[in-house]
């Protein structure tokens, strides 16, 4: 170990005088100049946190709780009370914030499992149903990256059997069996934040690329839009007179598309790429039978 410098040294005391309170004092012995707490007992350890640590811990801790009661994480519970308990009294008001969440979701069970065979590096035996299909399929995948989106969770990993990527929606998976020994196959080829970058939701043709789409939205939808944007490409291209709002995005047309572009009912409108255009069209006038 090098020896630290006479500034370093003395710059070091100071800082813990100022900063942590500690009682340091000076003495001679012996012809030398030495430094102690002049409380014995005294430890960096036993310190309280600051206001400022206590209340960056309290939003920690209103992020880790949006984990709680999901099965396989039930140790973020216990987490969850050390950290109150080690540093305040209380988290405070419960009703202050809330996640968006389902205590009903199917399938939550598997998500800490599959959670710990991602970290833990095991390949994973799958059950899987999908919901136009009464027969279970086994899939031996190699596990990921897991994925939220709207409300659901969805497991990503590796197919050696068709060496490509496979993306099981968890609510439909029937049961999980770890492999024990079965020899996992490292992600070296899938950076799933890219994956996911053109993308609006999880459903991706890999064959497919990005197009640029225009939309023309609403006086009334126009803020909306302007302060949450439909994705990260999207950019204003003009506003009208009547404060109707034109952006465009560039993304892969997906089902997941189709779904919100259609949760802002007539507020929108597709101006281009006709391909898109047309497919609402095919999808609103199939709704207009329905109610006819």
């Amino acid at each position: 170990m090098e020896p630290i410098g006479r500034t370093t040294f003395y710059s070091d005391i100071r800082d813990m005088e100022v900063e942590f309170n500690a009682p340091i004092e000076k003495y001679r012995e012996g012809g030398r100049v030495f430094y102690r707490y002049t409380d014995p007992d005294y430890s960096f350890a036993n310190q309280p946190l600051n206001e400022e640590e206590i209340e960056h811990i309290k939003d920690a801790v209103l992020i880790l709780s949006r984990f709680s009661g999901l099965p396989g994480f039930e140790w973020m519970d216990d987490v969850i009370s050390k950290l109150e308990l080690g540093t305040f009294e209380e988290v405070g008001d419960p009703n202050i914030i809330s996640f968006e969440s389902s205590e009903f979701l199917k399938g939550k069970e598997f998500i800490g499992p599959i959670f710990h065979a991602i970290t833990e590096k095991q390949v994973l035996k799958i059950l899987y149903q999908k919901f136009d299909d009464t027969t279970v399929k086994e899939h031996l995948i190699h596990p990921y990256h897991l994925k939220e989106y709207d409300s659901r969770w969805y497991v990503l990993g590796y197919l050696p059997k068709h060496d490509t990527l496979i993306t099981l929606s968890v609510d439909r998976i029937v049961e999980i069996i770890i492999q024990i020994n079965a020899g996992f196959i490292e992600n070296t080829r899938f950076d799933f934040m890219a994956h996911f970058e053109d993308l609006i939701g999880i459903r991706k043709d890999n064959e497919a690329e990005p197009i640029k789409i225009k939309l023309k939205f609403s006086p009334l939808m126009a803020d909306y839009v302007k302060t949450k944007p439909l994705h990260g490409s999207q950019k204003k291209i003009s506003i009208d007179e009547d404060g109707s709002l034109i952006v465009s995005i560039e993304v892969i047309p997906n089902f997941e598309l189709e779904n919100l572009l259609f949760s802002y009912k007539d507020e929108v409108e597709v101006l281009e790429p006709i391909t898109l255009r047309n497919r609402m069209q095919e999808i609103i006038e199939s709704m207009s039978r329905k109610y006819s």
